[in-house]
């Protein structure tokens, strides 16, 4: 059962009482979030399809991992040592430590440093990921309402945000959970509207894509996602798993839509940190947008979702297609021209 908590669908209607049954219709992924197709009544006699996608710590293939990068499954052992650990209130002192060690890095710290093989390891490391799940839910609905005029264009839409409960109870707290503790065991979710169509990564190969003998048009697409990428930089925000996996093209327009944005760093925020690291006092010329390109251009967006279609084309039929990204370089040297006039023109003209 799904709780509608915020709509941005008159599909759909918000109230801490109403409770939706859904009917999963197909897994599109298990990577890092459950992702699903499903159909939802909407209230008006109807349903619409639509992907729900959950933020739950206990799936999640490439989420829950180990140093050598092999998938940690979720166990009775590793829950009860996590419901003890709510119990016995440690989550807060626990989480404050993390932020501490988030403020004092630019990559946040990863849950599989707490696996230890001990039972306060495995409460640990299911506490990180549930900190983890949470930061990516919230990270994804901040892009998708940093990114509203994109929507329904080169993004899909958002239609809610949705609470997972269990049938006919009000939440999915285990018992002598003290109420503060409720939080951890809330399951977040988002409906996004449903693309009927194929991932990028598929072009060469799936039957809903242009054919093989249509080089102009995967050209044209793969043109396409990577201006799309350029345009969501230039609104502030970096993606870090940047890939053509994370690209649908739609089978009837044939036009890229780029998903997935659990996993961002918006503008503002990355200046206010520089700021509080003292960047700026380091050195006069330093300037934030020319650092933000900087790492615009270290994260290669554009060329993350690009390049890889475009040995991929050449690969299957032989020809390498002219994709142009994006010029990091003339735009930082450019705001660097422009910052310097800037500074010349503000100092007076002593004689």
């Amino acid at each position: 059962m799904l709780q509608v908590c915020e709509s941005d669908s008159p599909d759909f209607h918000a109230s801490p009482s109403q409770r939706v049954a859904i009917t999963i219709h197909n897994v599109l992924s298990m990577t890092m979030s459950p992702v699903l197709d499903v159909a939802i009544p909407t209230g008006h006699g109807s349903s619409v399809r639509c992907v729900l996608k959950l933020y739950d710590r206990r799936f999640g293939t490439s989420l829950r991992d180990d140093y050598c990068y092999h998938y940690v499954p979720h166990t009775q052992a590793k829950e009860a040592a996590f419901q003890a650990f709510v119990r016995q209130g440690g989550m807060p002192a626990f989480l404050h430590g993390l932020n501490v060690a988030d403020e004092a890095q630019d990559v946040p710290p990863l849950p599989r440093r707490f696996l230890d093989g001990t039972s306060e390891g495995g409460a640990k490391y299911e506490a990180a990921v549930w900190r983890q799940c949470n930061e990516h839910f919230k990270c994804e609905t901040e892009a998708y309402r940093r990114l509203g005029d994109l929507q329904g264009k080169s993004i899909p839409r958002t239609l809610a945000a949705v609470r997972l409960v269990a049938d006919k109870s009000e939440n999915n707290t285990p018992k002598d959970i003290p109420q503060e503790g409720a939080s951890y065991f809330e399951v977040w979710g988002i409906l996004l509207e449903r693309i009927s169509g194929y991932n990028l990564e598929d072009l060469t190969t799936s039957p809903e894509a242009p054919p093989v003998g249509d080089l102009a048009r995967w050209q044209q697409i793969i043109q396409s996602t990577v201006n799309l990428t350029h345009d969501i930089n230039q609104r502030g925000v970096i993606m870090r798993d940047c890939a053509p996996r994370n690209v649908v093209v739609d089978r009837h327009s044939q036009k890229p839509r780029i998903i997935d944005f659990a996993q961002c760093r918006f503008r503002d925020k990355m200046v206010r940190s520089w700021h509080e690291w003292g960047w700026h006092e380091e050195d006069e010329t330093w300037d934030p947008d020319v650092e933000y390109w900087e790492q615009v251009d270290a994260a290669g967006n554009p060329r993350a979702t690009g390049a890889p279609m475009v040995q991929r084309v050449q690969k299957a039929a032989g020809v390498r297609l002219p994709v142009t990204y994006p010029d990091c370089s003339s735009i930082i040297a450019g705001l660097r021209h422009k910052k310097a006039a800037e500074r010349r023109r503000a100092v007076p003209n002593h004689k």
